[in-house]
């Protein structure tokens, strides 16, 4: 029986392999990989604080809003102290000379009042001798009467000119002391409202000394502790969302012009292909860098490309630095399946068992 040569069996599926291999690396729908990352964020603030409590620790689970740590900024409690201080000078001189003016005010009201009985009582005292001398000179129908007119009338008119003399000053110093009554508060009101306003920002200030989670998610590291000074900007706590919300990916320089901002990819797991969503690509980089060697189609082989930001909902199951395969997305939603498939994804499945998650 003639023998068949295994030669001839390997060497057209060998072809077909490097064929299949040369059209997956050439193929033209965009195809390639990136890696999962959860937003992190440095909490820090832009001056010098004391550390006084510290409430999470690393790796723990926090919701929005909770309470990391609380710190104190000593020059904020002296300027509230100072500023309250500040104020209740303010408004206590204010009162003092409220009551300085009204004082003055009674003052010459009482001493204008003073003056013009005084003056009054003699005008009324010369009328009634006036009356009482023309009475008199009525019955004494012998004696007759001066034609120049009786003398009361001159010392009348002295009077009330000496009574308009006396007067007009001190009602002009009345008018004097009111409108600068009305007045004092003025400056003293504008002062206090400057002082509150500078309040307000302090204490708004002090509220931020107690340090809240921006969102749902992990501590990632402490970086501070009790007691301690901190320095401006020194980061003190490292805080990072529970599911990764973007990927960063590198797409083939040959493929640079098929994927544009506000494109759909669909992203799926590089070791459970059963876990994916859809990303819509965010960024995009403006040159063109080595591809890094795990993000590569052969690591072996150095490729070049350019960096692509990707947005993945939150509701994902990728962990933090996963790898993750990324195909464009049609307009009807499905992906566009590359010609020939990743040989050593399969490889991958094979020999990684499958996480817990």
């Amino acid at each position: 029986m003639r023998r068949i040569n295994l030669l001839y069996l390997v060497l057209p599926l060998a072809a077909w392999a490097v064929f299949g291999l040369f059209k997956y690396l050439n193929h033209g729908t965009a195809t390639f990989y990136g890696v999962a990352e959860n937003l992190e964020t440095q909490v820090n603030l832009n001056h010098a604080v004391s550390v006084n409590r510290i409430h999470v620790q690393a790796g723990q689970f926090v919701t929005k809003g909770t309470l990391l740590l609380e710190v104190t900024r000593t020059v904020l409690d002296f300027q509230e102290k100072e500023l309250r201080h500040e104020i209740a000078e303010v408004e206590a001189n204010t009162r003092l000379r409220i009551a300085e003016l009204r004082g003055e005010l009674e003052r010459l009201r009482a001493q204008r009042a003073e003056k013009v009985g005084e003056i009054q009582a003699g005008i009324r005292t010369l009328e009634a001798e006036q009356a009482l001398n023309r009475t008199l000179l009525r019955e004494l129908k012998s004696v007759s009467v001066p034609e120049g007119g009786s003398p009361y009338a001159a010392r009348l008119d002295a009077l009330r000119e000496e009574l308009r003399l006396a007067v007009e000053p001190l009602d002009a110093e009345i008018a004097r002391v009111e409108n600068e009554l009305r007045l004092t508060t003025l400056p003293a009101r504008a002062q206090i409202e400057r002082m509150r306003n500078d309040l307000a920002f302090t204490e708004t200030e002090q509220g931020r000394l107690q340090l809240r989670a921006p969102n749902d998610g992990l501590v990632g590291a402490v970086h501070c502790r009790e007691g301690e000074n901190v320095s401006a900007f020194s980061p003190m706590i490292s805080f990072y969302e529970q599911t990764p919300t973007r990927v960063v990916a590198y797409v083939h320089e040959s493929l640079i012009l098929q994927v544009n901002i506000g494109d759909t990819l669909q992203v799926v797991s590089s070791v459970h292909a059963g876990e994916k969503c859809l990303g819509r690509v965010s960024g995009l980089g403006h040159r063109v860098v080595e591809i890094p060697e795990r993000l590569r189609k052969i690591p072996e082989i150095k490729a070049y490309g350019r960096e692509v930001l990707v947005d993945i909902p939150a509701q994902n199951k990728f962990l933090q630095k996963e790898k993750v395969l990324l195909q464009q997305v049609s307009p009807e939603g499905g992906a566009l399946l590359s010609f020939f498939k990743n040989p050593f994804q399969n490889v991958a499945e094979r020999q990684s068992p499958p996480l817990s998650r």
